[in-house]
């Protein structure tokens, strides 16, 4: 029993090592090119510097190093982006993103996620650049990369927030700060919480946006930003929420102290407008007209059109009113095609959240089969092995009987055989008295009588020694029958299933876990000289002399043909095979054609052609 035990042990090991191959990523990274891991780690600080790095090395090559070709596109479109080099097309960083998306290396996937969206944003394509920023945001929850988070959370979120989608926007913006925090990097803060104040203001918090706009100031000034146009920018945030909440006076003492060229004449005059300042209101909203943003102008007509209910300025009624309308139509133009856009981003958010949820689902599903059908093995594994020791405890129970049986018999043949002898013994002594007639004439006939009946008894005894013997015949055949039967369960056992098991388990995990042959089933390519020479020795010395068995069966084995058994024994597929030889799939199968004819000529017999290629090469 305890080996049966040890037997459903080594399947289990065994089944649980073949699940952890076939579930486990491939998270391990490859060593670096040193000049992508230098221009890695200044690429934040000094992207120009990345930038000169990256096109002053020799580009890797796409087909004997894709993970560095990989990484190499997505830095240098990284370096491209950050310095605001205007990128035509996707292309460059799609070759990283379509390398690290079946991978599990997550921060690989988040930065080319990243670059794609703000690559597809800058193109106009707005509903792809959502995609890759919620496949980034996915993907970076998973690693401790600060930055990346904050940069994805924060493109997400101002895409929300200029298509007035408030509550994601306020969430997007939530999570940037929190990266930015815990990265520790002022200017993300900064940037995040400007952001974050806007989401207030379209929630209708003003009190909370301006509380937030004067962090951001701290931070900006804590940086050495007060003559910055950013400064004047958050500043210039701040007054317009002072105007929206009534606060003309606080938003004027704001914006009077700008230079001349950071401020914003439409919005003093809106407050001067308010407070009921109307000359100053036409000088400053007139100033305003002089600017291409049609909302701006569109705000300021309405304005002026409300300055001519004056009798002062009913001179210019028409002219304001005539603007007005033009300027009104072209706002409600570009807003409706906003807001159908809006809806359909929308749209597309929640389908691709809803598609999340549905895989995640799958996932679960699968996940739960596959353990129910672990434990259905683990109980028929169990059961045959129950019935295996109850049919293997019922034969050694017959083989135990007999062998007492046969014990009983060759005991009462030795105790007739012992009686037989004396009996024997004592007829010679009666004989030979009566020969040399010691006795007397009376007794020779009661010695006669005893020797008569002596002889009768020894016939008796050969008559049950011949049975005995004809018994312990029978029953020697069957003990060696049943010996020989329990023999074999035990040689099939041991032998057979212990030792081919364990042969055929280490086997496929010293192939499974070589470098090459992993990377070969991750991604198939073209191998050169030293590769082959590679997977031949793995061959030779996990096999059993694979190759050289192979070449003296078949000597006229081209070396083509061999690769070709190779690949078969390593459990390639004809769709691996075509990509690694650079064929297509049906060349592959002519090559496994053309291989057998050629085997089947070599061999005496040859094969038999119920007996397939890979059949004969898997059991060679």
């Amino acid at each position: 029993m305890r080996k049966i035990t040890h037997y459903i042990l080594y399947i289990l090991i065994a089944f649980t090592v073949l699940f952890n191959i076939q579930c486990g990523g491939n998270g391990t990274e490859k060593t670096l090119l040193p000049e992508l891991a230098h221009a890695e780690s200044v690429m934040f600080d000094h992207p120009d510097s990345a930038l000169h790095i990256l096109e002053a090395m020799p580009m890797p090559s796409a087909r004997r190093d894709k993970e560095n070709h990989a990484l190499w596109c997505l830095l240098v479109t990284q370096a491209k982006v950050k310095q605001l080099i205007k990128i035509s097309s996707d292309s460059l960083v799609r070759i990283a993103y379509d390398y690290y998306k079946p991978t599990d290396n997550a921060r690989r996937k988040a930065m080319s996620a990243l670059y794609m969206g703000n690559i597809n944003y800058n193109l106009g394509n707005i509903e792809d650049a959502m995609q890759y920023y919620l496949e980034g945001k996915t993907e970076v929850e998973k690693t401790d990369d600060y930055k990346t988070g904050y940069l994805i959370m924060s493109s997400l979120g101002k895409l929300y927030l200029y298509r007035d989608f408030e509550e994601y926007a306020f969430d997007a913006c939530s999570k940037a700060y929190d990266y930015a925090v815990k990265d520790s990097n002022k200017r993300y803060q900064m940037g995040s919480l400007q952001y974050l104040a806007r989401c207030y203001c379209l929630l209708d918090k003003l009190p909370a946006a301006i509380e937030t706009y004067q962090k951001c100031m701290e931070i900006a000034l804590e940086l050495g930003l007060e003559n910055d146009e950013y400064y004047y920018g958050v500043q210039h945030e701040t007054a317009l929420v002072y105007t929206n909440s009534c606060e003309y006076e606080k938003s004027l003492s704001i914006l009077r102290p700008f230079p001349v060229k950071y401020r914003s004449n439409s919005l003093i005059g809106k407050n001067l407008f308010s407070l009921g300042k109307l000359d100053s209101a036409f000088y400053y909203l007139n100033k305003a007209l002089n600017t291409d943003n049609v909302y701006t102008k569109e705000s300021v007509y309405r304005y002026l059109y409300r300055l001519c209910d004056n009798s002062k300025y009913h001179q210019y009624l028409k002219t304001y009113c005539d603007s007005l309308l033009f300027y009104t139509d072209s706002v409600m133009s570009l807003d409706k095609g906003k807001e159908i856009i809006a809806y359909k981003e929308k749209y597309d958010h929640q389908k691709l959240i809803t598609e999340q949820q549905r895989l995640k689902l799958e996932k679960a599903d699968a996940q739960r089969l596959l353990f129910i059908i672990t434990i259905c093995l683990i109980v028929v594994i169990a059961v045959v092995a129950y019935f295996y020791q109850k049919r293997l405890v019922r034969k050694e129970t017959t083989i135990r009987k007999q062998s007492e049986q046969l014990q009983d018999y060759m005991l009462q043949l030795h105790e007739y055989e012992t009686r037989l002898m004396q009996n024997n013994r004592y007829m010679d002594e009666l004989q030979e008295q009566i020969s040399r007639q010691e006795v007397n004439s009376e007794d020779i006939d009661s010695y006669r009588e005893q020797i008569d009946s002596l002889q009768s008894e020894n016939g008796r005894l050969s008559e049950n020694i011949a049975t005995l013997q004809q018994h312990i015949a029978e029953y020697t055949s069957k003990l060696d029958k049943a010996r020989r039967d329990t023999e074999k369960f035990r040689s099939i056992s041991e032998e057979n299933f212990n030792l081919k098991q364990r042969e055929r388990m280490l086997a496929d995990y010293v192939v499974d876990n070589d470098s090459l042959v992993k990377e070969l089933r991750e991604k198939c390519r073209v191998l050169d000289d030293m590769e082959w020479e590679a997977l031949e020795q793995m061959c030779e010395s996990t096999y059993g002399n694979f190759v050289s068995r192979l070449q003296v069966i078949c000597p006229t084995l081209t070396k083509q043909e061999l690769h070709l058994c190779i690949l078969i024994k390593l459990r390639f597929s004809n769709t691996q095979m075509s990509e690694i030889f650079g064929v297509s799939v049906s060349s592959v199968s002519q090559k496994k054609f053309r291989l057998k004819k050629h085997l089947s000529e070599s061999l005496e017999g040859g094969l038999n052609e119920d007996m397939t290629l890979d059949r004969w090469v898997a059991e060679f």
